[in-house]
């Protein structure tokens, strides 16, 4: 199993994609894009695990 964490523009249009191995780094990766992207309305973060 892998994780991918992606930004996603407009909650429509996937703007970028990163790929891990371990959910922790994911998770972390996650936090970091949120605050990032903090207080832009048009961005959201999205995490899934992908077989």
């Amino acid at each position: 199993m892998t994780w991918t964490v992606s930004v996603i523009f407009d909650h429509m249009v996937v703007d970028e994609t990163y790929h891990f191995e371990k959910e922790g780094e994911a998770a972390k990766c996650k936090a970091d894009l949120e605050r990032k992207y903090r207080g832009q309305r048009l961005y959201s973060i999205k995490m899934e695990e992908v077989e």
